[in-house]
């Protein structure tokens, strides 16, 4: 997967909360954005547990994690706080030029409420990731991108709001 010229100058404009854009970033070492969709998402508080639960395997290959949002930077650092993920870069997005401009879409029905969903949600809540206050479109579907060289050389858009990307294949840069 490689980005249009567009999303490369996204990239070069897009600065995250240290103060440097993603193509910077990722000229350093490929960066892991994951795009979430709201803080209040079960399956969000889900990706947040599972790349706390996989970020020494992800840094491990030389990558390093930038999460997206559309919320406030102080309220999403809290957010990451309880997942002990406050110390990685993010990028607030309230107006989701990133997302757009990634190729992310708004959910029908059927990929926020289907009967996939539904299950996916249940099992989530059973496991404790409750969902919470809507900071953000509710309807934005989330993405996955491995950026390397102000470019997106791998991406996982998601086909509902309940999927779960094998987060460590993603941060793996492909073969030279």
């Amino acid at each position: 997967m490689r980005a249009s010229p567009d999303s490369a100058e996204l990239l070069g404009r897009t600065l995250t909360s240290t103060g440097e854009t993603l193509a910077a970033l990722s000229d350093k070492s490929p960066v892991l954005l994951v795009l979430l969709r709201h803080e209040g998402c079960t399956f969000c508080r889900n990706a947040m547990s599972d790349i706390a639960r996989l970020r020494r395997q992800i840094e491990a290959a030389g990558t390093r994690i930038v999460l997206g949002h559309m919320g406030e930077a102080e309220d999403f650092a809290a957010f990451a706080g309880r997942y002990g993920l406050a110390d990685i870069a993010a990028v607030a997005d309230p107006q989701r030029t990133l997302y757009k401009g990634l190729g992310l879409k708004r959910g029908r029905m059927v990929q926020l409420m289907g009967p996939r969903v539904l299950c996916a949600w249940i099992k989530s809540a059973v496991a404790g990731h409750l969902p919470g206050r809507i900071k953000g479109d509710p309807l934005q579907l989330p993405g996955a991108f491995l950026l390397h060289h102000g470019q997106v050389i791998k991406g996982h858009t998601y086909r509902d709001a309940s999927d779960r990307p094998d987060y460590v294949a993603l941060a793996t840069p492909l073969a030279a």
